[in-house]
């Protein structure tokens, strides 16, 4: 299950960045595993969503909801010729310097069929994408220029620090050894347009 996560310090209180994540619909204006979402049942978290490379609408659902520390979407199993994928976006937030907070923002994506084999195509698409939708959240949020944005993303994983204190207690030992071997991150900069919505694979058949 290939997962990616990186950091970034926004200097706004945790409450505050917490709700505007919590909001499904806000995930559209900057990450870059959402295209656009409308809400069904706000109350419940249930969104429509379009996955890039999809022409039908997903559900998309809240399913972690702990003011003001974690929140977590997870999309609806997406079916293609070689199997299926199902996609899920984690967000950990706590008080950071200055009254600021840091935000972890991670993906992870459970993959079945042939799919499993193309598991570092998968992983490699977030990691090249994912420190650009942080910087973008950063822009979106504080309404800051792209330099600044790109000075406050940390582009580690668990094996670099960056999260609340405990580091890898309680998580996969799996998951903890996935980071730890997965190398640093390309660089972030350029970033393209936000408008310009990179292919991930495989996105055939709606």
């Amino acid at each position: 299950m290939p997962q990616v996560r990186v950091y970034v310090s926004i200097p706004l209180p945790v409450e505050e960045v917490f709700w505007r994540l919590a909001d499904g619909c806000g995930l559209a204006a900057w990450h870059s595993g959402v295209v656009s979402a409308r809400p069904v049942d706000t109350r419940e978290g249930e969104y429509r969503y379009r996955f890039p490379g999809r022409r039908r609408e997903c559900v998309l659902r809240r399913v972690v909801c702990e003011p003001p520390a974690r929140v977590s979407f997870e999309g609806q199993r997406m079916w293609t010729p070689l199997g299926w994928q199902e996609p899920r976006f984690d967000f950990r937030l706590w008080p950071w310097e200055g009254g600021g907070c840091r935000v972890e923002v991670g993906v992870r994506c459970a993959l079945g069929g042939a799919m499993v084999l193309l598991w570092p195509v998968v992983a490699c698409g977030w990691r090249r994408d994912l420190p650009a939708d942080a910087q973008a959240l950063y822009e979106r949020l504080t309404g800051a220029g792209e330099r600044e944005a790109e000075a406050a993303v940390t582009e580690v994983g668990s094996a670099a620090g960056g999260g609340p204190a405990g580091g890898d207690s309680g998580r996969d030992p799996a998951e903890v050894a996935w980071d730890r071997g997965a190398g640093p991150l390309p660089s972030a900069s350029p970033r393209p347009p936000r408008s310009a919505r990179r292919f991930r694979f495989p996105a055939p058949n709606g």
